[in-house]
């Protein structure tokens, strides 16, 4: 079985919306290891607003605690801290890079995520500055972006500039509304995708997460799966 790499998930016990107990955790990460996942990234929600105003140093001292866990309970698995990043005003207005946290804290891997019904000026302007101060910008579950259902031209733009898509498993699943599945589906036929994710926030995830896995081979291949689930995200385990 292929060594897969989650990019996108918050595994982290009691630190944003996702799993809310160590028991939690660790039963998530037995149903990603039996799924095949050997690495994981562990992405809490970072910036300075709303849920999202967890600060780098508060989810590291979460991972630290979490990877101690981690290996008192004998789990097999490697893990690196990362981060979701939301593009905001604010974040523009700091520009404070020590908020867009990278994977494995060494990248230049950096993954945002948005969730405005449109695509506001601040936030091709955040994009701009990321690029511009050398981040490798990500954009996590553009299927679930409200903008991406009116204006599919919007990942056009933003790949000419050189941004990253990273796709969810769960819609592949059946986890989301038909139109978020359908067009997951399309992302993932036209190659959108630089690697796909489960963004698993607590157990009852796993099945949608493990269900769009095997919906994503059955759409593309194996081999296909293996490059956004293994070979690309290694590519950033490495530079991590």
């Amino acid at each position: 079985m292929p060594e897969r790499i989650d990019v996108h998930n918050h595994l982290l016990p009691n630190l944003d919306d996702g799993c809310a107990s160590l028991d939690a955790s660790f039963e998530c990460l037995r149903g990603l290891m039996d799924a095949g996942y050997r690495r994981l990234f562990l992405t809490p929600h970072t910036g300075p607003t709303d849920i999202c105003s967890i600060r780098p140093e508060e989810s590291l001292i979460h991972f630290d605690k979490f990877t101690a866990a981690v290996r008192k309970a004998g789990f097999d698995v490697e893990l690196k801290l990362g981060g979701e990043v939301r593009l905001s005003p604010e974040l523009l207005a700091m520009r404070d890079l020590t908020l867009a946290i990278t994977y494995g804290l060494k990248s230049t891997y950096c993954l945002v995520d948005i969730w405005e019904p449109d695509w506001p000026q601040w936030a091709q302007d955040c994009i701009d500055w990321l690029l511009g101060a050398g981040r490798t910008v990500i954009l996590a579950h553009p299927e679930r972006m409200p903008i991406m259902q009116k204006d599919v031209g919007l990942m056009d733009r933003l790949a000419r500039q050189g941004v990253l898509f990273q796709g969810n498993l769960g819609p592949l699943g059946g986890s989301e509304s038909e139109p978020i599945r359908l067009l997951a589906e399309q992302f993932l036929r036209d190659g959108r995708y630089f690697m796909l994710g489960t963004d698993c926030h607590r157990p009852s995830h796993l099945p949608a997460r493990i269900a769009g896995l095997q919906r994503a081979m059955e759409m593309i291949g194996e081999a296909a799966v293996n490059r956004l689930t293994c070979d690309n995200p290694m590519k950033i385990w490495m530079a991590s």
